[in-house]
């Protein structure tokens, strides 16, 4: 459950981006006490991670966030066995499963 509804589409965003909670409440459009409650779950599970920008000027973020680490969200469903499983993976890792999902 902790990889579902906003808290997935937080992620797919981060991904590509490091993000304010302010961008991030506009592009989901929800409040930012939903965004900050999201944030704080994921940051929790150490799937995210905060960066303080030290920018104090008016309508620049003083805070971002970004993916903690590269991890892959792996279901396995056959005859007899069903698993799902969060894994930590290296950057070739990475590459190998970037490749299998294009195909």
């Amino acid at each position: 459950t902790l990889l579902t509804g906003t808290k997935w589409e937080i992620i797919e965003i981060l991904a590509n981006n490091p993000t304010s909670p302010l961008e991030l409440a506009k592009k989901l459009s929800t409040t930012i006490a939903n965004i900050s409650q999201q944030l704080r779950l994921l940051q929790t599970a150490d799937l995210i991670k905060k960066q303080k920008t030290g920018l104090s000027l008016p309508g620049k973020p003083r805070t971002l966030f970004s993916l903690s680490d590269n991890y892959a969200f792996i279901t396995v469903m056959s005859n007899g066995f069903a698993k799902k499983k969060l894994i930590k993976i290296n950057q070739k890792q990475k590459e190998v499963l970037k490749q299998l999902i294009k195909n």
